[in-house]
């Protein structure tokens, strides 16, 4: 561990002579991070509350807290910061279930240098670095396995999922359930005559559009190229035509771009008890087709 790696070590110790050997430790490495002491667990997270801290030296019991749950408060207070605990030679199994349990590392108080301190606190900090940055790949990951890279709205894949559960929620209690499937009009020629720069704009912000337009729990979906499902819970086909007609109207009068102007053709469906996701979605599409057929920039139901 150089000496510009670390700036504060955080040590959560009541017993003095241990606290001073810490320090002779630390002084012994060349270790020039600041050392800030505290004797309780609450002035510790209360100390992490207002200040930058590198890594967390913790004994197990203190005057406030003792045993395991004096680590898991203190992660749950400071999740990104790395802990090391301190055990005593009676308590090493305290140690062992503290890494379990969300610390780097345990080093009993008997058998401590100043070498093996200092190579501890640097794979503390290591070992932290790549969980938080382990954890940011795996979050992103799962949200790209739910969300349309271009629009940020639920994809096909969330949207079906979504999709089960609200009919089964439908059948269960006897609920209305509708669904809206749009398609954006002659959407090719925007491509081709604009670029697909401007085609890609255009589907943001129909995206953003109509999510500022719907309810929270209304569920909206990208289901592929440039056309879109909405679905509303609690809501009847004559319910759901009305917020179709809103969209119609809205999107048209829209401004994408220098006059640009987009409309869209809406099928409307309500849920049946004996719908499976295939028929319930087969339907909106269909209704959405004739609305195409009809002229488009219209709205049809099934």
């Amino acid at each position: 561990m150089s000496n510009n790696s670390m700036h504060t070590i955080l040590l959560i110790e009541d017993d003095p002579g241990d606290t001073l050997l810490i320090k002779e430790m630390l002084e012994q490495q060349e270790c020039k991070a600041s050392l800030a002491t505290v004797e309780r667990l609450s002035e510790g997270i209360n100390y992490l509350q207002q200040n930058a801290c590198d890594v967390v030296l913790l004994d197990m019991n203190l005057p406030d807290s003792s045993g395991l749950s004096t680590m898991t408060r203190l992660l749950d207070a400071a999740p990104d910061i790395p802990i090391i605990v301190l055990t005593g030679l009676s308590d090493e199994s305290f140690g062992t279930d503290a890494v379990k349990s969300g610390a780097q590392d345990y080093l009993i108080k008997g058998d401590l240098d100043g070498r093996i301190l200092k190579r501890s606190m640097f794979y503390a900090v290591e070992r932290k670095k790549l969980e938080i940055t382990l954890k940011q790949t795996r979050d992103l990951f799962e949200r790209q396995a739910r969300i349309d890279y271009l629009t940020e709205i639920y994809n096909r894949l969330m949207f079906s999922e979504l999709l089960e559960a609200e009919m089964q929620r439908s059948r269960r209690y006897g609920s209305e359930l509708s669904l809206i499937m749009f398609d954006l009009d002659h959407f090719k020629k925007i491509n081709d005559t604009y670029s697909h720069t401007m085609g890609d704009h255009v589907l943001k912000e129909v995206a953003q559009l109509v999510s500022d337009s719907i309810r929270a729990h209304d569920i909206f979906a990208r289901w592929g190229g440039e056309e879109f499902m909405v679905l509303i819970p609690k809501t009847d086909q004559s319910q759901a035509n009305i917020l179709a007609e809103k969209l119609r109207s809205l999107l048209g009068s829209h401004d994408f771009s220098d006059g640009l102007h987009v409309t869209a053709s809406f099928g409307v469906t309500q849920f049946k008890v004996a719908d499976h996701a295939d028929s319930f979605t087969a339907r909106s599409d269909e209704a959405m087709y004739l609305a195409k057929k009809n002229g488009r920039n219209r709205i049809e139901t099934l």
